[in-house]
C-alpha cells in the first residue's frame, strides 16, 4: 500500500473490486461514504494543522507571561509593552507603580509588561 492508495481509499472509499456488487444501490451507498470522507477528511486536517500551528504555542506563551507576571517583585527593572523601562515601585492586583526617572511614577497594567529586564537587587545578595 502507498500514500496513493491510502487517500483514495479515503477520499473515495473501498475500490469497486473489493465492495461486492449486490445492486445498484450498494454502489451508490459506496460513493455516498466516500463523498462524506471527501468533505470531512480536508477539514480535520486543517483544524488539526491550525491548533499544532496557532493555537498551541499561543498557549505556550500565554502561560509563560502569566509565570512572569507572578514572579514580579519590588525593584525589578521591566519593560512595557510602549516601550517604557522602569524600576517596580509597588505591585497591586491588576497595577503596578513604575519609577522611570527621579520624581517620575507611573501607574500600569500588569498585562502591559513584556519583561523583565534585571531582577531586583536583594535576590542577587541572598546568592
Amino acid at each position: 500500500m502507498n500514500f496513493h492508495s491510502i487517500t483514495n481509499f479515503l477520499f473515495f472509499g473501498p475500490p469497486e473490486s473489493a465492495a461486492p456488487q449486490t445492486s445498484a444501490g450498494a454502489a451508490a451507498s459506496t460513493s455516498a461514504t466516500g463523498s462524506i470522507w471527501s468533505l470531512l477528511f480536508p477539514f480535520i486536517l486543517i483544524f488539526g494543522l491550525m491548533y499544532f500551528l496557532i493555537i498551541m504555542p499561543q498557549k505556550r506563551q500565554e502561560k509563560k507571561h502569566k509565570d512572569m507576571l507572578s514572579k514580579l517583585k519590588k525593584d525589578d527593572k521591566i519593560l512595557t509593552q510602549s516601550g517604557i523601562i522602569g524600576k517596580i515601585v509597588n505591585i497591586n492586583n491588576d497595577f503596578v507603580r513604575i519609577r522611570t526617572a527621579d520624581k517620575t511614577e507611573l501607574d500600569i497594567t500588569k498585562s502591559s509588561i513584556v519583561a523583565i529586564l534585571s531582577k531586583s537587587n536583594k535576590e542577587e545578595n541572598k546568592k
